[in-house]
């Protein structure tokens, strides 16, 4: 990795670089965003209030289908492919979870750490602004926030709250 007119190949010195050039682009989005900008998006009022639907051992199956085949696995090293498999058996379980998690409106402490891996776009290999970085959360996370999105998603539009600009 090149930074500035220095070549470093030291791992952990390269994984150092990387990590501050990630943190500091997401930084520099942030500043862009916070001009205090709308999205030209219109929000009707709604009398009603969002009901949050107990997860069914059903939905988790369902929802199992969505996951890929691949051996890729999050902090906790948990493959997607072996929770894909195993789902039968822990279903019932993993949904008692879950819908503990929607009612106390508590998302598991443990289920908030992701590894995140550089991923090169184009250019200069060397170069670290030709990296962006992908973030591998944890497959049971994953699933949960699946869960809620499609519970949030199921409200807007059966109450008709986005229209059109």
């Amino acid at each position: 990795m090149r930074i500035g007119n220095k070549l470093i190949s030291n791992p952990t010195e390269i994984t150092d670089k990387l990590n501050t050039h990630f943190v500091s682009t997401v930084e520099e989005m942030v500043k862009q965003k916070s001009d205090g900008s709308v999205y030209n998006l219109k929000i009707k009022q709604c009398p009603n209030s969002i009901f949050i639907y107990p997860v069914t051992e059903e939905e988790m199956i369902s929802l199992t289908k969505s996951l890929k085949v691949k051996p890729t696995a999050g902090d906790d090293d948990i493959p997607e492919n072996l929770v894909k498999q195993c789902m039968q058996l822990i279903k019932g379980p993993l949904a008692h979870i879950y819908n503990l998690s929607l009612n106390s409106g508590v998302f598991p402490g443990i289920w908030k750490t992701a590894k995140v891996k550089p991923l090169y776009k184009k250019g200069d290999k060397y170069d670290m602004k030709s990296y962006g970085q992908i973030s591998i959360i944890p497959v049971f996370a994953k699933l949960l926030g699946r869960l809620m999105y499609n519970r949030i998603i199921s409200f807007l539009y059966e109450n008709r709250i986005f229209s059109e600009a």
